[in-house]
C-alpha cells in the first residue's frame, strides 16, 4: 500500500483490535488495523471444516460475559446484527454411574438438581450463589473492567468495602487456595465439586494451582451466563467489524506487519512486508503476542536486556484443547436422560469428570506430555441454534484437555496422533451417549500445533495468551513494567490477552488499554 499517515494503528484484527479500533475512531481519530489473516475476529472464526452448511466455531464456542461487558452496548454492537441465545440449561455433567447434574440459567433449578446429590451442597451453591451476584458488578469492574492493582490491595479492599467481614466466601486467604481446596473447604459431595471445578477448568483456570481460589467466586458469578452467537462466533467479529467501519476507521487485510517504527524513543508507524510505511500521529497498539511484538518488530538493540530476558521467560498455558468437530444425523442421546431429563438440553457438557481428583490427575497427565484417557466436554449449537447446520442436522464439538507436546515427539507429534486420539475421544463420547458413532457423518480433528498454525499469536497453543497463575495475574501480567497496557516506547501499547486480565472473549485489554490512552491523550471519555 502507499505510504499513509492515521492518528492511531493497531496491529491485529481480533476482538480486542476491533473494538479498541472502534472505541478511538468514535473519539473523531483515524484509525487503521493491519491484519495478517484474510479475514477479521482472530479466535472468532467460524468456518465448514466438515461439510457444507455445518457451522463450526474454531476456536471460540462460549461466550460468558455477554450482558456484563460495556462494550457490548458502548459500540451499540446488536444494531449491527449480532444476536444471542441464552440456553434455559447451560451446563451439565453426566456420571458413569448414568446419573446427571445440570445447571440452569434459573437458580431454582440448579439448587434442585445439586439437591438430588446433597440438600446441604445446594444450600450452600445458593449462598454462594446469591452473594457473588450481589458484589458481581464490583468485581468485575475491580478485576476485569479497570487496569490491574496489585492483589495485595485487592484483599485490603475487600476489608474496606467490609465484603469480607460480611462475605461467607470472599476471604482474603483465598490467594493462598487452590480452588480443589475451596471446594473441599464449603462442599461435600464429589459430583457436584467435580461439576464447579469443571466449569473452572473450561474457563482456563486449573484447579490444582495454588492462589487461584481467589478467583473462583468469580467463574461461580458467570456460571450461569454462557451464550451461543446466532450463526456462528463469527457473528460478532462481523458485527465489530460493521460498526468499525461505520465510525469511519479502515481494515487492512493480508496485510502483516513486518516492524514497529521508532524514533527517539517514540513508536511512529509500522513498517509493511512491502516495505512501505504507515505513520501513526498518536498511537502504536499491539494486540498480538509479546514475542512477536518485542522480539521480531522492534530492534532488538532498542530494548533493554532484562526486558528481552522476560519475554523470552514469558510464562505460557501448560495444557491446551484438542478438540474433535463433528456433522451429526441426530443429537447424543444421554443414558443419564433416565436420571435428569433436561442434560438432553444441557449445552456444555462434562462427560466423565466425577470427582476432583479426576481432574486434579489429568493436570499432571497433561503436564508430562501425555495423553490422558479422555474426558471431553462437549456441545451441540444446533439445540440452540437451528442455522449452524442443515434442516435436521446438527453440529457438534468436543473437547479434550491435552498436552502441547506428546512424549518425545513434542509439539509436532500431535500431527501424528490427530485422529488416533479423535477416534479415543469419540468412543469416550458414546459410552455415555450410545447413538454417537451411528450419528456421525464426518468429524475432523483439531490439535493444539493446528492453533499454532492458524493463530501464530497463540504460541505452542497457548489459546489464554499466557499461564493463568497467581504469578500472571493481575500487576504480574504479563510482568511488572508492562502491566498497564503502557511500554518503554511512547506511544506504543498491548492492547492483547498477553495482557490482564487474559484470553476468552472478555474485551477488557482492549478496554483497559483503551483507558490508558484516553488518559495520556487527553481523549473525552464518551463511554460510560
Amino acid at each position: 500500500m502507499p505510504d499513509a499517515t492515521f492518528d492511531a494503528i493497531i496491529i491485529g484484527a481480533g476482538h480486542n483490535g476491533m473494538a479498541l479500533g472502534t472505541y478511538l475512531a468514535k473519539c473523531g481519530w483515524e484509525v487503521a488495523i493491519f491484519e495478517k489473516r484474510t479475514e477479521e475476529g482472530g479466535g472468532l472464526c467460524t468456518e465448514e471444516l466438515t461439510r457444507p452448511g455445518f457451522l463450526h466455531n474454531v476456536h471460540c464456542n462460549y461466550h460468558t460475559l455477554v450482558g456484563v461487558c460495556p462494550v457490548y452496548d458502548d459500540l451499540d454492537l446488536y444494531s449491527h446484527g449480532l444476536e444471542y441465545i441464552h440456553p434455559p440449561v447451560q451446563m451439565g455433567s453426566v456420571f458413569p454411574d448414568g446419573t446427571a447434574l445440570t445447571v440452569h440459567a434459573d437458580i431454582d433449578k440448579t439448587c434442585a438438581s445439586f439437591a438430588r446429590f446433597s440438600e446441604k451442597d445446594a444450600e450452600t451453591f445458593r449462598r454462594l450463589h446469591d452473594e457473588v451476584k450481589g458484589y458481581l458488578d464490583l468485581i468485575l469492574r475491580t478485576l476485569m473492567y479497570s487496569p490491574p492493582i496489585p492483589l495485595l490491595d485487592i484483599t485490603k479492599a475487600l476489608v474496606v468495602w467490609k465484603v469480607a467481614e460480611k462475605s461467607e466466601f470472599l476471604s482474603v486467604h483465598l490467594r493462598n487456595m487452590t480452588i480443589t481446596q475451596f471446594l473441599d473447604e464449603h462442599f461435600e459431595n464429589d459430583k457436584i465439586k467435580a461439576q464447579l471445578a469443571f466449569q473452572a477448568a473450561i474457563s482456563g483456570y486449573s484447579t490444582d494451582r495454588k492462589g487461584l481460589g481467589v478467583s473462583f467466586p468469580l467463574l461461580v458469578g458467570k456460571m450461569d451466563n454462557w451464550h451461543v452467537c446466532v450463526g456462528g462466533s463469527h457473528q460478532l467479529a462481523h458485527a465489530l467489524w460493521e460498526a468499525f467501519a461505520h465510525a469511519g476507521g479502515s481494515v487492512f487485510l493480508n496485510t502483516p506487519v513486518a516492524g514497529i517504527l521508532t524514533e527517539n524513543g517514540k513508536a511512529t508507524g509500522v513498517r509493511l512486508y512491502d516495505g512501505s510505511e504507515v505513520r501513526a500521529r498518536h498511537v502504536v497498539a499491539s494486540t498480538i503476542d509479546l514475542e512477536q511484538t518485542f522480539l521480531k518488530m522492534l530492534p532488538r538493540e532498542r530494548l533493554a536486556s532484562e526486558l528481552v530476558q522476560q519475554v523470552e521467560q514469558y510464562p505460557h498455558m501448560d495444557w491446551s484443547y484438542y478438540s474433535v468437530h463433528l456433522a451429526l444425523r441426530e443429537p447424543p442421546q444421554y443414558r443419564a436422560a433416565e436420571f435428569d431429563p433436561d442434560i438432553q438440553q444441557a449445552w456444555v457438557l462434562n462427560v466423565g469428570y466425577a470427582n476432583l481428583d479426576d481432574l486434579n490427575q489429568e493436570w499432571k497427565t497433561v503436564r508430562a506430555g501425555k495423553l490422558p484417557d479422555p474426558k471431553p466436554n462437549c456441545a451441540v449449537n444446533t439445540l440452540f441454534d437451528p442455522s449452524d447446520a442443515p434442516d435436521g442436522y446438527y453440529t457438534g464439538l468436543m473437547r479434550q484437555f491435552a498436552p502441547i507436546g506428546i512424549g518425545k515427539g513434542g509439539f509436532e507429534a500431535w500431527d501424528e496422533m490427530a485422529n488416533p486420539y479423535g477416534e479415543r475421544c469419540i468412543d469416550a463420547w458414546n459410552e455415555y451417549a450410545p447413538n454417537i458413532k451411528q450419528a456421525i457423518i464426518e468429524w475432523v480433528p483439531y490439535t493444539p500445533l493446528d492453533i499454532s498454525r492458524r493463530l501464530i499469536n497463540m504460541v505452542r497453543g497457548d489459546w489464554m495468551s499466557g499461564l493463568i497463575d497467581l504469578n500472571n495475574l493481575l500487576t504480574e501480567r504479563p510482568f511488572p513494567d508492562l502491566s498497564q497496557y503502557r511500554t518503554p516506547f511512547q506511544g506504543l501499547y498491548m492492547s492483547g490477552a498477553t495482557q490482564h486480565p487474559h484470553g476468552f472473549i472478555t474485551f477488557a485489554p482492549a478496554y483497559n488499554a483503551l483507558q490508558a490512552i484516553a488518559e495520556d491523550h487527553k481523549l473525552e471519555r464518551w463511554w460510560q
